[in-house]
């Protein structure tokens, strides 16, 4: 562990009396304070920061540092908070300290020596902490076969024993495109995967932007730097975790859905810009890539274009698109009965099946049970019963549900 001086302003070392740590009323913090927070550095520059890790705990090292500074307002001082909540303790049977977390999670531990089985103990209580978190006061996720599907997919694609780290996944409104996405990144964060929604305005620059974003650069940085930025941390780990061990490791991923929305339809190929930038940034950094798009889009992607044909070849062909179903089976209906503790009750049965058989697929199933779970409270019942869900089945869906705001040119 670190114990060098904390700096002040002027850059010297701090040395108050007795070693303590004058604290100042919070109106004018002090120079400790203001270094207690993790200071802005970007997804590359911080996985700097982490190299003298020993290798097999380096990774679960920098997505707590990304956790720290993503979940807990930057502030180490959190993240000793939720440690204490969850009861975590050393072989000792004592808590980690606060100062214990500012080293682990900046940067500054491990350089001489360090308990590393008891930090991967730490670090699956605190991962198993950030799922819930994830998922707190949100629609419950159903792993459907469709996720299973898309799991497995994506999975392998981000291997380096496959041919091909482009991937591609079509389906309607409603067959769960972006939910699965937004799940994978939830069970592979912080930046191994991130999952961005294709912007609407289909620049290079707006793409970089939102990207970059994901990758905490700073909004300073001009185009040119982020794009620099993202390839640094993108091929960083490309170029370790293939000399590292090969297929026992993944690329880092990222899916982009609704890609069909930076699609610039009656323009030259050239004018394709953010198509020709993730071909580009592919190429240069080995990093994996999946698009999701509806399936409209499939004969603009599988047409004689040579410069859509590129990216058909290394998908692997039409054969290789993932297609997912709209319309739920009835395994994924017991699923949702369960998740969302539907009483076994016959009746209940033939309004499932309507709701998942819609053309909306997952997005009025769950509209309807939200609202039946609802009623259900409402009324003191711990319960979905048959009864609710024929009061919510009369009632209208909202336009919001229905709506195919997932953009592109049909």
């Amino acid at each position: 562990m670190s114990t060098e001086p904390k700096p002040t302003a002027g850059g010297k070392p701090a040395t108050p009396p007795g070693g303590e740590i004058a604290v100042r009323e919070p109106s004018a913090p002090t120079p400790y304070m203001a270094e207690r927070r993790f200071l802005a550095g970007g997804a590359a520059e911080i996985e700097r920061k982490f190299a003298h890790y020993p290798e097999d705990i380096r990774a679960d090292a920098v997505w707590l540092h990304f956790f720290v500074r993503t979940r807990c307002g930057g502030e180490h001082a959190v993240l000793h908070r939720i440690a204490r909540s969850l009861g975590l303790r050393d072989r000792t049977g004592k808590e980690p300290s606060d100062q214990y977390w500012y080293q682990v999670a900046g940067g500054h531990y491990f350089k001489g020596g360090g308990d590393t089985a008891a930090f991967k103990r730490y670090m699956g209580a605190l991962r198993a902490h950030a799922r819930r978190m994830e998922e707190a006061g949100s629609i419950p996720f159903v792993e459907t076969e469709n996720w299973h599907l898309f799991n497995t997919y994506v999975a392998g694609r981000r291997t380096f024993a496959s041919s091909t780290a482009w991937g591609a996944v079509e389906g309607d409104t409603g067959a769960q495109k972006t939910q699965c996405g937004r799940h994978y990144e939830v069970l592979n964060n912080h930046l191994e995967t991130v999952h961005i929604e294709a912007p609407s305005r289909p620049t290079r620059a707006r793409f970089v932007q939102k990207l970059a974003q994901r990758y905490l650069s700073a909004a300073s940085l001009s185009v040119g730097e982020k794009e620099l930025a993202i390839e640094a941390f993108l091929k960083g780990n490309s170029a370790i975790e293939s000399l590292a061990g090969g297929e026992q490791k993944k690329r880092r991923c990222i899916i982009i859905d609704n890609v069909q929305r930076v699609l610039r339809p009656g323009l030259g190929n050239e004018r394709q810009e953010v198509f020709s930038y993730l071909h580009e940034l592919q190429e240069e950094t080995g990093c994996c890539i999946i698009l999701t798009w509806v399936p409209t889009f499939r004969r603009v992607i599988t047409g004689s274009d040579p410069f859509w044909q590129q990216f058909l070849g290394r998908i692997g062909g039409e054969d290789e698109i993932l297609r997912l179903e709209q319309r739920l089976k009835e395994p994924d209906l017991l699923k949702f009965a369960r998740e969302f503790s539907l009483a076994d009750d016959v009746a209940a049965w033939p309004m499932l099946k309507k709701w998942g058989g819609t053309q909306w697929g997952i997005r009025i199933l769950i509209h309807k049970l939200e609202k039946a779970r609802r009623l259900a409270t409402a009324r003191g019942s711990k319960e979905i019963r048959a009864a609710h869900l024929r009061q919510v089945d009369l009632e209208s869906v909202d336009a919001a549900v229905m709506a195919d705001d997932e953009g592109g040119a049909s």
